[in-house]
């Protein structure tokens, strides 16, 4: 081609406007497009950049080692919809785009994009693209252009040492709403954009916040550590080779449904084999036409692993293994597809449309490349994130991976059967524990009592017959009565005794935080505050107030109270006398808390505590856990004298734990 300064696109503005904007369904997809067309061009490294300092008018350059463009690839380059997998001058045997369309991706993120390339002959040119929507002439022709004044390149210092390789440089994106949450997600689709196994290449990520460039590589991390079961193919076992050898020997923990004595999970040893399918080889027929006598054979072959995690909260997967993730920007659990070494179909999961409880566990990268064999039939879809899920191809693929799954859930299973009956066991050991510590107690009890010897013990024996299992009370826990607009204080003691030591369990608290869902409905919240209050094993507090009086549930509690306790069984805070509901003074005086932390207040706060964490422990002894420790018991403080010869001040001799608390919650 001679050179020249002006390059038309092979379509209109109106099929730009139709294939560049409907595309790809985020700007991930399209950033993850453009690394893939660098890796098309040759290159071993490709390089992401991306400026958020201002959100709404961010600036990304996308720079490879490639081969670079000739004057004559750019004459190629504009031309949409071909096949470059019959290009002669295509640049790898397996390139990863087929139709020619992956250079939209730059049109999705950019309405003024720059394309700078360099080749072998020390060539570097550099071309304009303007998307001008012209209502007036839709059948008009956008173009390249090239330019030859100095560009501002923000990577300039890594791309000069580039002997050859594209860069793309994309202004005016719009990446409004996206946080570092969104980012660390880009990060993960990009290292999911190609198979684990597929190519020894490098791609670089910097997020610009400040102004600095800094950039790294990015790693491709897979919780192997947390999956229970885990299937692979047997000439392909490379994807797990690090880690083999360590995940057989590996146990992680499978959570019970709530903790006994202590023990909340069960360990369990990593299991890995090959596929149960026996179809993941074979021979595929194709007859392309009614005239064909002799069909088309070609072989194919199922790659990769699937595995099925054996927790997916955060909380514990992360137990297991560290490198688990999952939130609202990227969840881990899908069986992703590669054709030709790139990202086919996200999660496979949604064409099998299994929905058994434990398909939501799977995670798996396969390849079947028999999807994309250049002789045979193109069966992506228009908007190159999916396939034609009719065609035979996908059928066979879905099939196969359908008795794997099946295989995958039905060990997840078993697996949660063998935990609830282990549950099952250790719950009855546990209640044959409590019922000899029940024993024992009644002896105690009954020691001073005017009886024969053999009579108690009859006694005893036929008290403690009665006792069945679960009918011995072991929870003990806490009940905060308070009103909504008060729950700082509550908030205050709460968390305090969390850090100390406590279990959430341990504590009947609607005002805790993300909690609401499980008090929406009235009737049985009334039956399950009834419950609480009246169980011996239940420690009252109450937080009473002018807005304590005002509100009608909380004035059931307190007369659930009255009814079941003596006065001195619960604990009173008030916030001001004057409203506390006599019923739960009957003329005592009581104590009124302030925001304001004193001696007298602190005092107040540590018996307070001290009384908690001891009824606390009460549970704690029957469930063989450790003890809560207290906190030190009657404080005391220097007179003022003293604190002046010291330079100091009351909150020197306050436990700091206490201090930062009440700061955090109450005085702040």
């Amino acid at each position: 081609m001679d050179q020249t300064n002006k390059v038309d696109f092979s379509f209109g503005w109106l099929a730009m406007k139709l294939l560049g904007k409907s595309l790809y369904s985020n700007a991930w997809s399209a950033i993850s497009e453009l690394v893939a067309n660098g890796f098309d061009a040759n290159a071993d490294t490709v390089y992401v950049y991306i400026d958020v300092r201002n959100k709404s008018n961010a600036i990304i350059e996308i720079f490879d080692n490639g081969t670079g463009m000739t004057d004559e690839e750019i004459d190629t380059y504009v031309k949409v919809g071909y096949n470059k997998r019959q290009d002669p001058k295509k640049k790898t045997d397996m390139p990863m785009g087929r139709k020619g369309i992956g250079k939209l991706a730059a049109l999705y993120l950019s309405d003024d994009y720059y394309i700078v390339t360099k080749t072998g002959n020390g060539d570097q040119t550099k071309w304009q693209m303007r998307y001008i929507e012209t209502e007036t002439d839709l059948d008009a022709r956008p173009s390249l252009l090239r330019v030859t004044d100095d560009l501002n390149i923000t990577c300039s210092k890594q791309w000069s040492e580039i002997k050859t390789g594209t860069l793309l440089r994309l202004t005016g994106v719009d990446l409004v709403g996206k946080g570092e949450a969104a980012y660390e997600a880009l990060e993960h689709q990009l290292s999911n954009y190609f198979s684990l196994d597929a190519i020894n290449k490098k791609i670089m990520v910097c997020i610009d916040y400040h102004g600095k460039i800094d950039f790294r590589k990015v790693e491709k991390a897979i919780a192997f550590g947390n999956m229970a079961f885990i299937e692979y193919s047997k000439i392909d076992k490379t994807s797990l080779k690090n880690q083999y050898e360590t995940l057989l020997q590996q146990k992680l923990k499978v959570p019970f449904q709530k903790p006994i004595d202590g023990k909340d999970s069960h360990d369990f040893q990593i299991n890995l084999e090959r596929f149960t399918s026996k179809k993941t080889e074979g021979q595929y027929s194709y007859i392309s036409n009614k005239e064909s006598k002799e069909p088309l054979v070609k072989e194919y072959k199922l790659k990769g692993w699937i595995g099925i995690h054996s927790s997916i909260k955060q909380s514990v997967a992360g137990v297991n293994d560290k490198t688990f993730t999952k939130n609202k920007y990227y969840n881990p659990n899908q069986l992703r597809l590669y054709v030709r070494n790139k990202l086919a179909i996200e999660n496979f999961l949604n064409v099998i449309n299994n929905t058994q409880a434990f398909v939501n566990y799977i995670e798996g990268e396969i390849s079947f490349d028999l999807l994309d064999d250049d002789d045979l039939p193109d069966i992506a879809t228009s908007n190159r994130q999916s396939m034609d899920e009719h065609d035979d191809r996908v059928l066979l693929l879905k099939d196969i991976v359908e008795e794997i799954i099946q295989s995958l859930i039905k060990k997840r299973n078993d697996l949660s059967s063998e935990v609830k009956k282990l549950q099952e066991e250790l719950q009855n050991k546990h209640n044959d524990s409590a019922k000899t510590q029940f024993t024992k107690e009644l002896e105690e009890e009954m020691e001073d009592l005017e009886m024969e010897e053999e009579q108690k013990a009859d006694l005893v024996r036929t008290i403690s017959n009665k006792i069945k299992g679960n009918m011995i009370k072991d929870d003990y826990v806490v009940f905060f009565s308070h009103s909504s607009e008060n729950k700082m204080f509550t908030d205050f003691l709460y968390n305090l005794l969390l850090k100390r030591g406590a279990d959430k369990s341990e504590f009947f608290y609607t005002s805790r935080d993300l909690n609401t869902q499980d008090y929406d409905n009235v009737t049985d919240l009334a039956a399950r505050v009834k419950k609480s209050i009246v169980s011996a094993n239940t420690l009252l507090f109450y937080l009473t107030s002018k807005d304590y009086k005002k509100s009608e549930f909380c004035m059931f509690e307190g007369g659930a109270g009255w009814a079941t306790r003596a006065v001195g069984d619960y604990i009173l805070w008030t916030l001001d006398y004057e409203h506390i509901p006599k019923f739960l003074t009957n003329g005592k005086l009581e104590f009124v808390i302030k925001q304001d932390l004193n001696k007298d207040i602190y005092i107040f706060l540590v018996s307070t505590l001290n009384k908690i964490i001891d009824h606390l422990n009460n549970g704690q002894k029957r469930k063989n856990r450790n003890n809560i420790e207290p906190f030190s018991r009657n404080p005391t403080f220097p007179d003022e004298v003293q604190l002046r010869r010291e330079n100091k001040t009351i909150f020197d001799y306050m436990d700091p734990l206490i201090k930062e608390y009440w700061d955090a919650y109450i005085k702040n």
